[in-house]
């Protein structure tokens, strides 16, 4: 959960915004103890409300780091592959 002072959101509405789109909870405070929570709204014909955090894997840190190709990925996986054998003369 995000809980950001009103005084602290005007710079970074945009980006709240995103993430409670995302599913993120999202909940603004003020001075005077009143508070509000933004809440994403469902685009028209789409069946499912937007996902909420426990269910988002993988896309929250995109804008920081970027998004794999296939390609790339199956590169990686090829890459690894050796790790997921399991050498069992080291369990005696």
């Amino acid at each position: 959960m995000i809980e950001v002072k009103l005084k602290d959101a005007e710079g970074h509405l945009e980006k709240l915004i995103e993430d409670a789109a995302a599913g993120e909870e999202v909940v603004i405070t003020s001075a005077s103890g009143a508070a509000v929570r933004l809440v994403a709204i469902p685009h028209e014909g789409k069946a499912e409300p937007p996902p909420t955090p426990s269910k988002v894997i993988g896309h929250a840190l995109d804008r920081f780091i970027g998004t794999w190709s296939a390609e790339q990925e199956a590169e990686l996986l090829q890459a690894i592959e050796v790790f997921e054998q399991v050498d069992e003369s080291f369990w005696t």
